[in-house]
């Protein structure tokens, strides 16, 4: 099967996988004697989504309606560790008006709304229990009414009880057969455009479609989730575009609610997996990824993160969408290392200055940056350093690392931290540059080792 994202950026340097940008470390020993060290090329992706279109919980026109999901333990006995999860069921609910909801004790009740009160009534015994105001238009569309709704649907089964707290309403046991085992058990959460809070009441008294509940109107999404309670997180994906060129780079923002006193917020989350189909990138420290596509279409957007050792992540509801548009664009991107392994200034004295990356010489750089004839757009070629060299709590500045694109130093400038431009390419012609890299360090600079990271990339013109 072909590769649907990232095949058309080819990034190919000793043999190492295709991705976008090239990253090569690099290592300097400072030392009284000798001994260099190397240090291999790293390839680093990033990544990001779109909003999937799915009708909010709405009572503009007398029904409410939201996305309802529920996510179960893929295997109870390694979840602890694994934080992996499984999906029950994902759909559009129409929640009902009203609803007739049997206890794990045998007792039914009936949910409902009459003359502006939101009520409850026991059948075998006909006790009445007023549980506040409500619209008589809108009806009982509580989260435990959206549920069964659901279970419907599905074909999954649910099973609450009125018993844990006496007049404390009802509490979601089990869940397609997946029951509640003490500190670990069911929870929801009710997202709005803003967070996906964990309101503090009951599944039947959380009334959808109601500005009275604690979370803003619009109610988009109805969350169940196994698990350990606050120490579960939902996850979400974010397109930074509405749509992308094919073969171009489509960034997506990973996110977890956390809450706090006052609501909460979404946090980036590192190492995050987001897939497209079976192929997947890993969120940065950041949260972002970044995808390219090499086939025109939308693509839906998962992300999942299982558990970090301290939280564990519900995954993102694969609303996300990226639509990619024809024609596609193609970019071939090639790093060659010319030396040994990656950027290596060996083993240098305090107070050198210009020394020579050990791979480079007078006919060739260190690297060699190559746009290959097949591209097809005209590109812009960059580098710059992921920041100073750090090693055994020093830092050595960035501005005694120069780089130049001629052997005997002309036009050497210094490496920033922002991305300068090497060269241009254009369209349909194969276009190459040797860039030399040399090391100056201060005379004081304190012994020991030293890495750090140089980044090569290639951008459309006027992107």
């Amino acid at each position: 099967m072909s590769s649907i994202i990232d095949s058309v950026w080819r990034v190919v340097t000793s043999g190492l996988g295709r991705r976008r940008p090239m990253v090569s470390s690099h290592r300097v020993m400072l030392s009284r004697l000798c001994g260099g060290l190397g240090s291999a090329l790293i390839l680093v992706a990033l990544i990001g989504p779109l909003p999937g279109g799915h009708m909010p919980a709405a009572a503009s026109d007398g029904a409410v309606t939201v996305f309802l999901r529920v996510e179960a333990p893929a295997d109870r006995d390694t979840f602890s560790q694994t934080g992996e999860y499984m999906c029950v069921w994902a759909g559009e609910v129409t929640v009902p008006r009203e609803v007739t909801i049997t206890a794990q004790s045998g007792r039914q009740y009936r949910l409902f709304v009459e003359d502006g009160k939101y009520k409850s009534t026991r059948l075998d015994t006909g006790k009445l229990v007023d549980l506040g105001s409500a619209d008589d238009a809108l009806g009982a569309t509580s989260v435990l009414a959206a549920l069964d709704a659901a279970s419907v649907l599905g074909g999954f089964s649910y099973q609450v009880t009125d018993m844990y707290y006496p007049g404390q309403g009802f509490f979601v046991t089990a869940i397609n057969g997946v029951e509640a085992e003490g500190a670990v058990g069911w929870s929801y959460r009710v997202w709005n455009e803003e967070v996906a809070a964990s309101p503090q009441v009951s599944v039947e008294r959380f009334l959808l479609g109601y500005d009275s509940g604690g979370v803003a109107l619009p109610h988009i999404q109805v969350l169940f989730y196994w698990g350990y309670s606050s120490r579960c997180l939902p996850l979400r994906v974010t397109p930074r575009q509405v749509s992308v060129q094919c073969g171009l780079p489509a960034a997506l923002a990973v996110e977890a609610f956390v809450d706090a006193s006052g609501g909460g917020a979404w946090r980036p989350v590192q190492g995050a997996s987001v897939c497209v189909g079976n192929e997947c990138r890993i969120s940065d420290a950041a949260g972002m990824v970044e995808l390219v596509f090499t086939a025109s279409g939308t693509f839906q957007i998962d992300a999942r993160a299982g558990f970090d050792g301290d939280k564990y992540y519900v995954p993102a509801d694969g609303l996300s969408a990226v639509t990619v548009a024809a024609p596609c664009v193609v970019v071939s991107f090639t790093v060659q290392d010319l030396g040994t392994s990656g950027i290596d200034f060996g083993s240098v004295i305090p107070g050198a200055s210009i020394v020579p990356d050990m791979g480079q010489t007078v006919d060739h750089g260190a690297v060699r940056l190559v746009v290959g004839e097949e591209t097809n757009v005209d590109c812009v070629l960059e580098l710059k350093s992921w920041g100073p060299l750090a090693g055994d709590g020093a830092e050595m500045p960035l501005s005694g690392i120069t780089w130049g694109l001629y052997a005997d130093g002309t036009g050497a400038a210094p490496m920033t931290t922002a991305y300068a431009e090497v060269g241009s390419s254009k369209a349909g012609e194969e276009t190459s540059y040797d860039v030399w890299h040399w090391l100056s360090v201060p005379a004081g600079q304190p012994l020991g080792v030293y890495d750090g990271a140089f980044y090569y990339r290639v951008r459309v013109e006027g992107t």
